[in-house]
């Protein structure tokens, strides 16, 4: 089967499967037809009260089933025995929903002794008046327990993905009302299993060997059953005792004909109780006739089936241990998806540095290109600036120089005027060192600085031929001036 839904209930004496598709839409529900039951015997030891006493012979026999049976599972789930475990349930005072996840351990702490290293749990709103009451079914069993069987069913080929006691997973399925008190008779393998349910909640469970053998006689049939009618009848006086509000009015059994044998004596020797054979309602056509063929084997697993089919809520006794695989792949996934992103960022930084090097080589070169040309521009702004410095005041230094040579007269001669950049040279004769005094003077009054002789002689004839030197001085600020 395809993408099938399989049911496992692991007793001491067989394994128990029951195989169902579920259909894509509601509306087709009573519609199933692809279903499928198997009864797989276990030789004795290898599971003891509930307990894999033979890991590998459990696990050969499983994966031998798998390999029967190809193909892909969407949900594996499990009925275990409750003699393993704890189920009960308590009124307590109405809670919010985010307030019960709170209080709920600490009802388990309370409840029960196992030590909560090796604890799993779950709970069940059974009914619940709003702002006064609320009363919870409470399941738990130990951790290794169901690490084992998780364990076994893994390496078969089965994920576990939810695990209810068989008597939880009845007590819902056979539809018990509140607060009935309701004893469920099973026979099976030579033993007589039976149930006290309060509504849903099986109260105890106790089992009852050897049934009656097929040839036994008339007067050991009768013997056989006077005795099982004891032991049933102890077994309510002690709850009567147990339970002020104690009232048992319903039998419900499973099984064969000599467990409805012994239901009608029951009722004999009670006329108050009502007697009826265990019946699941509103199931598909397909599975009541499974049911009808397998009657005190397939209750169970058709039940749980039924549970999920109609999605009503139940116990799941491996919910933490699915969350936290849960929270795990979620993890994972997120940081698959934080490397994926990580890894394509650094694709597109590196495809980017790839395309963009090109660019920040041309840009480095026009970048030196623009300094160059930057430098240039200044140095053609101050070449600009000196020639219109020179310009403007070419013509007044030229004035100047006029000016100077002017100086000149019959008792001083000017030979050489010398003017660059910035400094005059003059060079000259005069008559006498009055006329070179004067000339020196007259340099300071045309705005020269520092008029000093460089060059100064005397010749035969007592002629004084000299050289001068000044520097511009204020004659550009002079200039200036005149301009403005």
């Amino acid at each position: 089967m395809q993408k099938s839904t399989v049911i496992f209930e692991l007793t001491d004496g067989e394994i128990r499967a029951f195989w169902f598709s579920i259909p894509p839409f509601k509306k087709l529900v009573h519609n199933s037809i692809a279903v499928k039951f198997d009864r797989i015997p276990i030789p004795t030891g290898i599971i003891e009260q509930g307990t894999v006493r033979d890991e590998n012979a459990l696990i050969d026999m499983l994966s031998t089933y798998r390999s029967q049976h190809p193909g892909n599972y969407q949900k594996v789930y499990l009925a275990i025995s409750l003699q393993q475990g704890f189920i009960g349930s308590y009124t307590l005072p109405w809670l919010s929903k985010t307030d019960r996840k709170s209080a709920i351990p600490l009802l388990v702490d309370e409840e029960i002794s196992i030590a909560r290293s090796d604890l799993l749990y779950d709970f069940l709103v059974i009914s619940e008046e709003k702002h006064k009451s609320l009363q919870v079914l409470l399941g738990a069993t130990r951790r290794s327990i169901l690490e084992q069987y998780a364990f076994i069913l893994g390496q078969a080929g089965f994920r576990v993905n939810g695990v209810d006691f068989a008597y939880s997973v009845l007590g819902q399925a056979l539809g018990f009302e509140a607060d009935k008190d309701v004893l469920y008779l099973q026979g099976e393998f030579g033993s007589i299993h039976m149930a006290l349910f309060r509504g849903i909640v099986p109260k105890s469970v106790r089992s009852l060997p050897s049934l009656l053998p097929k040839d036994a006689s008339e007067g050991r049939e009768n013997g056989w059953i006077d005795e099982l009618k004891n032991e049933i009848g102890r077994f309510l006086l002690y709850h009567r005792t147990q339970q002020p509000d104690y009232n048992l009015k319903r039998l419900v059994w499973s099984g064969g004909s000599d467990i409805d044998q012994l239901a009608q004596e029951l009722s004999a020797s009670n006329h108050n109780l009502m007697v009826e054979q265990a019946t699941l309602k509103d199931i598909p056509d397909s599975w009541q006739k499974l049911l009808e063929e397998n009657k005190g084997f397939g209750e169970v697993t058709i039940g749980y089936g039924l549970r999920i089919l109609s999605h009503r809520q139940g116990l799941n006794l491996w919910r933490q241990p699915t969350i936290k695989q849960k929270v795990k792949k979620t993890y994972l996934r997120l940081a698959f998806l934080a490397s994926m992103l990580l890894m394509a960022g650094t694709l597109i930084w590196l495809s980017l540095c790839q395309m963009a090097l090109p660019l920040q080589q041309e840009v480095t070169q026009l970048s030196s290109q623009g300094n160059r040309i930057e430098e240039q521009n200044r140095q053609q702004e101050a070449l600009a600036a000196a020639w219109n410095k020179v310009s403007i005041h070419s013509e007044k230094v030229g004035e100047r120089l006029v000016r100077v040579q002017a100086l000149a007269g019959a008792e001083l001669k000017i030979e050489q005027i010398i003017y660059k950049q910035g400094s005059l040279s003059v060079r000259g004769s005069a008559n006498d060192s009055k006329s070179v005094q004067d000339i020196i003077q007259a340099l300071r009054a045309l705005g020269w600085e520092d008029p000093s002789l460089s060059s100064y002689k005397l010749t035969a004839l007592n002629i004084v031929e000299f050289t001068l030197n000044a520097k511009q001085g204020n004659i550009l600020s002079q200039d200036s001036d005149m301009v403005k």
